[in-house]
């Protein structure tokens, strides 16, 4: 795995150089979790600053299940009412959808790619990653990576 510890820019060369030495399939599904676990971060984070605790935050975000469910809570706690979609753009949603649906079917074993799609697919995700972390940063100031903190600015 990869420690939340690490800077984000080692953290996502770790995601390169697993590229090199596992599948296609295994970086992959790597890759979604990270995307993932990056936004669910910064929806636990969200909910901080509207005002629960952060054990509330952990645990209701943590009773999501799957992507579609955070896309359907996050315009509950965006500071301006909007949804996932909007804050990580069309583009961004669209590739983590897919990627999702791809991770899914691999992971409970109901379909599976050959190597050479989960290898291809590959680049784009990780692209949306570095950008939709880079757009959490620059809306919220966090991107689910280091350093969360309460209403009053307070490390956690």
């Amino acid at each position: 795995m990869i420690p939340v510890k690490w800077r984000y820019k080692r953290a996502r060369a770790r995601l390169d150089e697993i590229q090199e030495w596992s599948t296609p399939a295994e970086a992959y599904v790597l890759a979604v979790f990270f995307t993932e676990k990056i936004i669910r971060r910064t929806l636990v984070q969200l909910v901080i600053w509207k005002g629960r605790t952060a054990g509330d935050a952990f645990e209701t975000v943590k009773k999501l299940k799957g992507i579609w469910a955070v896309k359907k809570t996050w315009n509950k706690y965006d500071i301006k009412g909007r949804s996932l979609e909007v804050v990580i753009g069309n583009a961004n949603w669209g590739v983590l959808k897919d990627a999702a649906d791809y991770r899914n079917d691999l992971v409970h074993g109901s379909g599976h790619q050959a190597q050479k799609v989960y290898r291809k697919q590959l680049p784009p995700l990780l692209a949306a990653l570095d950008d939709i972390k880079s757009k959490l940063s620059t809306e919220y100031g966090y991107s689910g990576w280091k350093g969360m903190k309460d209403r009053a600015g307070n490390p956690i």
